[in-house]
Parts: C-alpha cells; structure tokens; sequence
C-alpha cells in the first residue's frame, strides 16, 4: 500500500476559536495551513468549500456540520467526534483519523487519498458513491454502515468489524477480510 503520512510543517498557528478564524478564510476562498486547533466545540456549522493543508485537530468536536466540497490534505485528526457530520463530494488526501468517533459520517462522492483510518468508530456512516484509494481501515468499527457502488483501489482493513453492511455495486474481490470481522 502506498500510504504517504502526512507532511507537517515545524510549527503551528495554535487555534482557540476554530469557527471564527476559519470565517476569514472561508469569505476570502484562501486556504488555511499550519494550524492546530484542540478542545474545539462546534455544532452545526457550514464549513461549504474550506480548504485545510497541514493541520491538527485534537481532541476536537464537529457535531451536525457540514463540509460539503471541503479538502483536506495532510491534516491530522487525533481523537476527534464528527458524530453526524456531512463530508460529501469532499477529497481527502494523506489524512489520519485517529481514535475518532464518526457515527452516521457522510462520506458520499468524496475522494479519498493515502489515508489512514485507526480505532475509529464509523457505525452508520456512508462512503456511497465515494472513490479510495490506498486506505486502511485498522481496528475501525463499520457496523450498519454503506459503501455502495464506491470504487476501491488498494484498500486494506485490518482488526476492524464489517458487519450489517451495505457493499451494492462495490468490488470486493481484492480485498482480504481475513483479520477482520465479516
């Protein structure tokens, strides 16, 4: 698997107030980079078209938001709650989510890159329509969730639970189960 880890610069903008500082980013359509943002609390926000490079979120909480369009390129989420947030037509690339709680996340038409799923729970989430490409899902949690007519390309799961699932339309053949619960 060609998973790249994600490129962080040496220091960061340290971010209390994760909603009003990326409201200048989001007016102006420029991309935010180098921030690490921790303990942020932000419930049903609309982050449509936000840009975010280089970045940590740490012990963070995005409840009912929306990140329709979004992009994330080597962005770390380390411990993160993004119970009910909606990620679609989004791209991710050389991203970790670890030890994340992401309950009923929306995923659909998103492009996802050289990403690293670890100990999150993904129960009721939704990767229709959704292309990945060189992704592990390790000690994840995918009960009850939906990856329909997705397209996977080096896709590995390991230690992680596959059960009650919806696979319509998806590829499976290449993909070794055999760690996992299934």
């Amino acid at each position: 698997m060609n998973k790249a880890s994600p490129q962080l610069p040496k220091e960061f903008i340290l971010i209390d107030d994760f909603s009003t500082y990326a409201l200048e980013f989001l007016q102006s359509e420029l991309p935010i980079s180098a921030i690490k943002s921790s303990e942020t609390v932000v419930q049903g926000e609309d982050f449509y078209n936000i840009e975010i490079k280089e970045s940590v979120f740490d012990n963070s909480t995005f409840h009912s938001c929306k990140f329709h369009k979004a992009s994330f390129t080597d962005v770390i989420f380390q411990s993160c709650d993004f119970s009910n947030t909606e990620f679609t037509d989004a791209y991710f690339e050389r991203c970790i989510f670890a030890s994340c709680k992401c309950m009923g996340l929306e995923l659909s038409e998103t492009l996802i890159k050289k990403t690293v799923f670890r100990d999150t729970n993904l129960q009721y989430s939704c990767f229709d329509r959704s292309k990945l490409t060189d992704v592990l899902f390790e000690e994840v949690d995918f009960t009850e969730s939906s990856m329909a007519e997705a397209k996977l390309k080096n896709f590995q799961a390991r230690k992680s639970k596959f059960l009650n699932n919806n696979f319509f339309k998806t590829l499976l053949a290449t993909i070794d189960f055999t760690e996992n619960d299934f």
